[in-house]
């Protein structure tokens, strides 16, 4: 296997396009939980919602960041998001 580095443009420009989505999703969320019958009967899934968005922002940051991979993802504050990712680098050593 190779690594193959991003180049800093599609990095930045995929993060953009991360953070577009997860202002849509949050619109949506936010829309689906004006209406008091339907946050009562789905509030779990406006929960996974937020939690998608938080999920895409923290991704868009580690695109952005100039860090080394360890600090990108020690600044990930999304613990499962964050131990997922150290396993799959650990996978790749």
């Amino acid at each position: 296997m190779s690594d193959v580095a991003v180049p800093r443009a599609l990095a930045d420009a995929l993060a953009e396009e991360l953070v577009r989505a997860t202002a849509r999703l949050g619109d949506l969320a936010y829309d689906l939980g004006s209406d008091e019958q339907t946050l009562r009967q789905h509030m779990a899934s406006i929960q996974a919602i937020d939690l998608v968005t938080q999920i895409q922002l923290a991704v868009a940051d580690m695109l952005r960041a100039t860090a080394a991979v360890e600090e990108r993802i020690a600044a990930v504050t999304l613990d499962d998001m964050a131990g997922r990712l150290r396993t799959a680098m650990a996978r790749a050593a």
